[in-house]
């Protein structure tokens, strides 16, 4: 199913014609709204629009969906308005997400009002990898990196796990630095080996790891201050201009999506989960 936030956008940019006049009635920035045509454009497997004369037009297979599109939007108006009489209001419904802290920094934070768009919710993210809060019901939906999810409580009658991308690793060092002339740096190891915590080790080789911190946060600023070279996820260290790299990518780790049963066809949910899966496409896998 297609997020309706995804066709409303389309009807946006139609009714417009370009992605600035689009994004100024909708109140969100024109990146946004390039951003969920494309994302749109790849679930249906064609081009929606087209540039002439600096303004958008829509091809014939988009000119197609419009009709019922236009009748969507103009039929959840009416449920609005209907809504809007009763004593009680618009139901709002709080959605708790968690996820490993440097994803909630780097990937959901900053992306938290284009999640939740439209959906008359209350977000909270929550930076943890603890699972305990899942199977507990104090979240809805948590974020995790696993190398087999089938081991823990994605094996539950309660619980499902979808894959939804990867997070990718490489080596990086400050830039005013020869790296060959600083030691390692990593993330203290758990009671319970991962395959983040071998690969650093492997990386490290004989050298071994100097220093060890507990958060990718840290790990990046002590890299950056040019004391020690160390293994960092791309989503944080490829973004920041005091580091640099070879490129190479040294690790790549699964991210999963668990949620309650229960919740599979919940609709704010379900939309929820979609615009996640979406923007981890287009930030990691992208």
């Amino acid at each position: 199913m297609i997020d309706w936030d995804l066709w409303h956008t389309l009807l946006a940019v139609f009714r417009h014609g370009t992605y600035l006049s689009a994004a100024r009635a909708l109140q969100v920035d024109p990146t946004t709204i390039g951003r969920k045509i494309k994302t749109l454009e790849r679930q249906l497997g064609y081009k929606l629009f087209v540039r002439e004369n600096d303004r958008l037009y829509p091809t014939t297979q988009c000119e197609d969906l419009l009709p019922n599109i236009e009748a969507a939007a103009e039929a959840l108006r009416g449920i609005d308005a209907e809504a809007a009489k009763g004593d009680q209001g618009t139901i709002w419904r709080d959605v708790r997400i968690t996820a490993p802290p440097f994803l909630v920094l780097h990937l959901l934070a900053p992306h938290l009002g284009d999640l939740i768009q439209n959906l008359r919710v209350n977000a909270e993210l929550i930076g943890t990898a603890d699972k305990r809060l899942l199977s507990r019901r104090e979240v809805d939906i948590a974020l995790r990196i696993e190398d087999d999810p089938t081991e823990d409580m994605a094996t539950t009658n309660l619980v499902r796990a979808t894959r939804i991308g990867e997070i990718r690793y490489g080596v990086y060092y400050a830039r005013h630095i020869d790296p060959d002339t600083v030691p390692w740096a990593g993330i203290v190891e758990r009671t319970r080996r991962t395959t983040g915590t071998d690969a650093q080790n492997k990386v490290a080789g004989a050298e071994g790891i100097r220093y060890r911190v507990n958060r990718f946060e840290e790990l990046c600023q002590l890299t950056a201050g040019g004391s020690a070279k160390a293994m960092l996820p791309k989503l944080v260290a490829g973004r920041d201009g005091r580091l640099t790299s070879d490129g190479e990518t040294v690790l790549r780790q699964s991210l999963w999506m668990f949620y309650h049963k229960q919740d599979e066809d919940t609709g704010y949910l379900v939309a929820m989960r979609e615009r996640i899966a979406n923007l981890v496409h287009e930030m990691l896998e992208g």
